[in-house]
């Protein structure tokens, strides 16, 4: 127990905010700058519990990918739980999108994959921190919390996503599956803030809810209102706002900022490759001249 009023929590109180945020930029600059607290406008604070949702398609995972690359140049190590893909189906989604390469010269079969481009792209991480990711695809919450612990207690790993809730409950009862959300959004909380890292909890809509809202909204999420409850941010991509270009291989859509407990919402433009599978904010003229979809 502290004493707000105590010469002792003012000390400390003082010591910690005159130093310079410590925090872990995304690939959004817009984004960015709403993180606001132990943010300081650069990006996620340590010991942040941030959830990114959206609809099955939508791009949750090539978000969470991303969000994994840009740490990785920073110089933070990741750990990487998938529970929907394999080593082998994360790893050419990582190379994709940490080279700036198409993801089809990582396929495979010999004359899907490209030998040349294969060379370079390890020529390009090389220099990067680890990548970790489990051995096995498995929907046990244990086996899942025991390579999270070993990534960060034993390699060091400051930054664990978690690809994606509702998949470590699968095959429950409804009643089961909230039951059982609520315990692992409570633990990961409690463990992201005891380390003082970095985790993004990637989370599905109800479907049902979804359609009937329009805009995507923090109630939505699938698994109740503790998702919302225990994150310090709640990033939707817009599933209402969305445009596809097929000859351009690309999307338009919105990263909406429905929650924020360290700064102020709002919706962020999103131009999606699906050669390269990055995602960037357009140029100013690119946005002006993109007939973009309304959020």
């Amino acid at each position: 127990m502290k004493d707000l009023n105590q010469q002792i929590f003012q000390r400390e109180f003082e010591h910690r905010q005159r130093q310079e945020p410590d925090a872990i930029a995304t690939h959004l600059p817009s984004y960015n700058s709403l993180m606001m607290d132990a943010g300081g406008q650069i990006g996620h604070g340590r010991g942040w519990l941030c959830v990114w949702a959206a609809l099955p398609g939508m791009g949750k995972s090539i978000s969470a990918i991303q969000l994994a690359v840009s740490a990785l140049e920073q110089g933070e190590s990741v750990a990487y739980v998938s529970l929907e893909m394999s080593q082998v189906q994360v790893a050419s989604r990582y190379y994709a999108i940490a080279t700036g390469m198409d993801v089809n010269l990582f396929g495979r079969g010999h004359e899907r994959f490209n030998e040349r481009a294969w060379t370079e792209a390890k020529k390009r991480v090389q220099s990067l921190p680890p990548m970790y990711v489990p051995d096995t695809i498995s929907s046990d919450w244990s086996e899942a919390v025991d390579f999270i612990r070993e990534a960060v207690e034993e390699k060091n790993a400051s930054m664990v996503i978690f690809d994606y809730l509702q998949l470590a409950s699968s095959g429950v009862t409804e009643r089961r599956l909230l039951d059982g959300i609520s315990q692992m959004v409570t633990d990961l909380r409690q463990y992201t803030v005891e380390k003082e890292i970095v985790t993004i909890l990637l989370s599905q809509f109800n479907r049902q809810t979804a359609v009937e809202m329009g805009r995507p909204r923090a109630s939505g999420l699938h698994g109740g209102s503790i998702i919302e409850n225990c994150a310090d941010v709640v990033t939707a991509l817009s599933h209402h706002a969305y445009k596809r270009d097929p000859e351009k291989r690309e999307a338009k859509l919105w990263a909406c900022v429905l929650k924020n407990r360290h700064g102020s919402v709002g919706d962020i433009p999103i131009l999606q490759s699906y050669r390269t599978l990055q995602q960037r904010e357009p140029l100013e003229d690119e946005f002006e001249e993109g007939d973009w979809p309304t959020p």
